[in-house]
């Protein structure tokens, strides 16, 4: 059971949670103080000009106090998700990459940073607060009581009345913060499918139609949280009106003594100062609760992953013994091994006895458990019955290799850190060209290349046993057979167990169709609207605090002249009318503000997924989350502020000039001064940390998907522990920034508090409570304009990755035939390009096995028969195109809705594309959601197959599509293709298949013929 209350599990989970609350406590004590002192102070200077050193000193108090206190939440804030995010990843890590599919990569990720970020305001808005609302009220409350003890009695019996609205809101939103989250997390896993299935979506003709589905996501986003705002909002509009209208009774409570001669002005003035005092802490709290909703419910899902779930499975449970003798050697036993998969076991009764220097086939058509039984001896998959011993440390390459790093000699060096033989190790391989690449610029061959010499270093450097799941699956002969002699060489030293399809294993190539650019298009900041109902309705409700402290002011100076009570009757119904019209005001201001933000966000989000499919970026994840989710939260942050600041201001100049224009002049000034000094002092103190903190967050929420998206090769490599490290470190340089951030902004903030407080010690000599009270009024709206000046850069940034340029392309010539006559073809950012004086003519009907080396442009042909290159040069006819990738790009849905990603069909086409396929089995498994432990790779790929030939277009492009299948169904399947009447281009490196074509397209070397 998660504990509940103001800090749920925070001070179990976290040493700097527990840390900030003492820190907090004894900064809030030494402000209870400080306030005390500026209230006598200034209440002596406003009477009888006495007391200015004592005020100038508490001024300087409070501003040095308050820089501390932002200094000190922020700093645990960083320490706290630093924290978190350990245990979140270690545990993900502990308990496998089959609990981390469970739970969901994108979901995971979405919790351990975005989730994480809400307890930012927490640390910084609600736990200041909570703790300051402990500890000022009473030490208030106790200086009020002994001056003057009936307005101290109706504070008593006022303030509780605060906690309880706040408690009885609090567990109403309770659930709806739940859904909030919940739909957070969804958010963020149903984009990442459309971004999966984004390049077939293209091909297929609908990815821009799902710009209507991303806006529908937004839309549900945005209205599962401004349900939770709408609610959090009301406590804080119940809460401000309570406060408001307890603090407008004291005023007329003193007013009214005042006028019989029952208290003295500056007493009035202590009390009509400090009052507020009692009732901000708690306004504050109960304002920022929804913050730390959010904060606290991430914290609540990092509690539930990070102790026993029962729910979660199993945890990894690798059966190694890598503390061996390197002499014992490597040795896999597998006894009549059983894993109950879909209905049935897969594998069924298998067995092996694999030692050092052997290797072992493991053979058998697509779906009968071949990769699911690496996943058993990896530990990573609990067997239904049978017995596994694996002895050594284990090296392994999987069918689908994932990478943590950002380029594959990064990847080698964070599997074996140090070594000095990785350029050897890749040579044998013929990888050693890849090394200083990007990882997301490498094809699927080559992507398999860099995992097997991963693996190799293994061996190199101790590992025993070597799982290889169809190692060479996407490679030419020429490097196939490099890769088999090196797998051979390491089988000198470690036991090897081999899936295969084939008698030869290693007969493809890597010619995935390259249907992403890696360029970076030119990303230009764009002006944002500002959002102006919002903003304008924040200058009313500024005003309307200012007028209610001028009006209180005055309220008691006029009464310490002693007129008739009914004079002061207009003055006591301006301050209750202003009491409840701030907080009214306030209400509405955030709700509109709120919904303009959120309305933008949904826009962008639909304006940047239609530049994603002209582009078919491969940041769009982060681009589509984390980017406008930026943009949502600082337009409010950085937009609003300086227009709510100076309507504000000048309202406030306006009323002084009336009042007394020296007066107007000095605070005129000085707040021009705050205005400019604030933000300019936020900007230089903190050496852009804001925009550092951005991008920062951005790499760490990219590297924690990437990890946990590579759990299995990190795991399997013992590489987890390096990666978080990795992790650490990252998190630790966010600390930094974080820390340098909060410097900056509390240094500008007590720059605020400078002006204001001088500001009121200046006009507090001309004896006029007005004047001296409504200068401290204004330190809350200008408070928000140095972290508004910190934030612009990253707001800009962030909006420029939105609105990149992406052009529309224009559309080829359509016919029936594909006709290409010199035509050039380039990469964007290529030095030179790919094919040049490239001349084919193939008529409608005709297969066209498309062969070549790695690096021969196949890749480059299929990525512009598909529309994904334009040409650079040449004439370009190209009939309507479908596609069966090599990645087969499936989603986490039904095999009805794979399916129909190509089209609407009905059940029956969908079972004779099944039927086609090879996939009889299937036709009865519509409604079977596709999951990765539960699809074989060939199973898989055939699906891909289905959907591709459901599409109407005259050509079928294929690529790959008997790479995970057995001999006998590959035999059938393409058959099966050369009957269906349609052109076929099949990139292929398998001799025997290239010659059943009708013509064979070599792009080069003549190893085929």
């Amino acid at each position: 059971m998660m504990k509940r209350g103001p800090l749920g599990a925070l001070p179990q989970l976290s040493r700097n949670a527990r840390r900030a609350l003492v820190g907090v406590g004894a900064l809030a004590f030494l402000n209870a103080l400080a306030l005390v002192a500026q209230a006598v102070a200034l209440a002596s200077v406003i009477t009888t000009r006495e007391g200015l050193p004592l005020l100038a000193v508490a001024i300087l108090a409070r501003a040095g106090l308050s820089w501390a206190t932002e200094s000190v939440a922020a700093r645990a804030a960083a320490g706290a998700k630093e924290e978190l995010r350990t245990q979140l990843l270690a545990k993900s890590f502990e308990r496998g990459p089959g609990w981390i599919a469970g739970r969901g990569t994108a979901e995971l990720s979405v919790l351990a940073t975005k989730g994480l970020d809400a307890l930012d305001a927490y640390f910084t808005r609600y736990l200041p607060a909570l703790v300051t609302a402990v500890v000022v009220p009473p030490l208030v409350g106790a200086w009020i009581l002994f001056t003057d003890w009936p307005s101290a009695v109706l504070i008593a019996v006022t303030v509780p009345l605060i906690p309880i609205f706040a408690a009885l809101v609090g567990w109403y939103t309770e659930k709806r913060v739940q859904k909030a989250a919940d739909v957070t997390e969804l958010l963020s896993a149903q984009l990442l499918e459309l971004l999966r299935a984004l390049p077939v979506l293209t091909v297929f003709g609908r990815a821009k139609q799902q710009a209507d589905a991303v806006r529908q996501l937004g839309e549900q986003h945005r209205k599962a949280t401004m349900g939770t705002l709408k609610i959090a909002f009301l406590s804080a509009l119940v809460l401000e009106i309570a406060a408001s209208l307890s603090v407008a009774l004291i005023a007329v409570g003193i007013g009214i003594r005042l006028v019989d001669g029952d208290m003295t002005l500056m007493t009035a003035l202590v009390v009509l100062i400090l009052a507020p005092e009692c009732y901000l802490p708690l306004r504050a709290a109960g304002a920022a609760h929804h913050a730390s909703e959010d904060g606290l419910e991430a914290v609540r899902r990092v509690a539930e992953a990070v102790t026993t779930d029962p729910h979660a499975g199993p945890p990894r449970a690798v059966r190694k013994y890598a503390g061996a003798p390197r002499t014992i050697g490597g040795r896999v036993l597998v006894s009549d091994l059983r894993v109950l998969r879909r209905g049935g076991f897969a594998p069924d009764g298998v067995s092996f006895d694999v030692r050092q220097g052997e290797v072992h086939r493991l053979e058998g058509a697509s779906g009968a458990g071949k990769s699911t039984t690496f996943g058993v001896l990896l530990g990573f998959v609990e067997p239904t019955d049978g017995v596994v011993q694996v002895v050594g440390d284990i090296a392994y390459v999987p069918q689908k290799p994932a990478f943590a790093a950002a380029t594959p000699r990064a990847e080698l060096e964070l599997t074996v850190p140090d070594a000095e033989d990785v350029e050897d190790v890749a040579r044998e391989v013929a990888a050693e060209h890849l090394l200083d690449r990007r990882i997301t610029d490498l094809s699927t061959g080559e992507r398999q290349r860099v995992a097997v010499a991963r693996a190799l270093l293994r061996v190199r450097h101790g590992a025993t046993v070597l799982l290889l799941d169809e190692p060479t699956a996407h490679l030419d002969p020429v490097t196939s057979r490099k890769v088999d002699k090196a797998i051979k060489r390491a089988s000198e030293t470690a036991a090897v167990v081999l899936a295969s399809h084939r008698d030869k294993e290693a007969t493809e190539d890597e010619t995935v169709a390259r249907v992403v650019t890696e360029e970076t298009p030119e990303e230009r900041p764009q002006r944002l609207p500002i959002p102006w109902k919002g903003a304008g309705l924040g200058i009313l409700a500024a005003l309307a605090g200012i007028a209610l402290t001028a009006l209180a002011a005055h309220l008691i100076a006029r009464a310490a002249e002693m007129p008739p009570i009914l004079t002061l009757s207009v003055l006591v119904v301006g301050v209750r009318t202003f009491a409840l019209s701030k907080g009214v005001l306030r209400y509405v201001e955030r709700l509109v503000t709120h919904h303009e933000a959120f309305k933008l966000a949904t826009d962008l989000r639909a304006e940047l997924w239609l530049r994603l499919v002209r582009t078919q970026r491969r940041d769009g994840l982060q681009r589509l989350v984390e980017d406008t989710d930026t943009v949502r939260d600082l337009v409010p942050r950085v937009l609003v502020p300086p227009v709510v600041a100076i309507g504000a201001g000048i309202g406030t100049t306006v009323l002084f000039a009336f009042i007394d224009p020296a007066a107007a002049v000095v605070l005129g000034g000085l707040l021009l001064a705050a205005g400019l000094v604030a933000p300019a002092v936020a900007v230089w103190t903190e050496r852009r940390a804001s925009t550092k903190l951005a991008r920062g967050r951005r790499e760490v929420a990219r590297d924690t998907i990437n990890a946990l998206a590579a759990a299995p090769d990190l795991i399997a490599h013992d590489a987890h522990h390096r990666v978080l490290d990795r992790l650490h470190a990252a998190d630790v340089d966010l600390a930094a920034q974080t820390r340098r951030q909060a410097f900056g902004t509390g240094a500008a903030t007590a720059v605020v508090l400078l002006a204001t407080g001088f500001a009121a010690l200046a006009c507090a000599t001309t004896g006029n409570p007005v004047l001296g009270l409504v200068p401290l009024a204004l330190a809350e709206p200008l408070a928000a304009l140095p972290l508004a000046a910190q934030q612009r850069r990253a707001l800009r940034e962030a909006t420029a990755r939105l609105r990149f340029d992406a052009p529309e392309r224009p559309e080829p010539a359509r016919g029936k035939r594909i006709r290409l006559e010199n035509v050039d073809v380039r990469w964007p950012g290529a030095t030179e390009p790919t094919l040049r004086d490239l001349h084919l003519n193939v008529e409608p009907g005709t297969h066209v096995a498309v062969v070549g080396p790695s690096g021969s442009g196949k890749s480059t042909l299929f990525a512009l028969l598909l529309g994904f290159l334009p040409p650079e040069r040449g004439i370009v006819e190209l009939p309507r195109a479908t596609w069966c990738p090599q990645e087969p790009m499936l989603v986490s849905t039904t095999v009805r809705e794979n399916l129909r990603m190509s089209g609407a069909h009905d059940d029956d086409a969908l079972k004779d594309a099944l039927r086609q396929a090879c996939l009889p089995e299937w036709t009865d498994r519509l409604d079977t959601v596709i999951r990765p432990d539960q699809v074989s790779g060939g199973e898989a790929q055939r699906l891909a197959l289905a959907r591709a030939l459901l599409h109407d277009a005259d050509v079928v492009l294929l690529d790959e599509p008997t790479a995970h299948l057995d001999e006998p169904t590959a035999r059938e399947l393409l058959d099966r293709l050369r009957r269906d009447g349609r052109t076929v281009l099949h990139i292929t490196h398998r001799p025997d298949e290239a010659a059943k074509a009708d013509l064979v397209l070599d792009l080069g070397a003549p190893a085929y013929r």
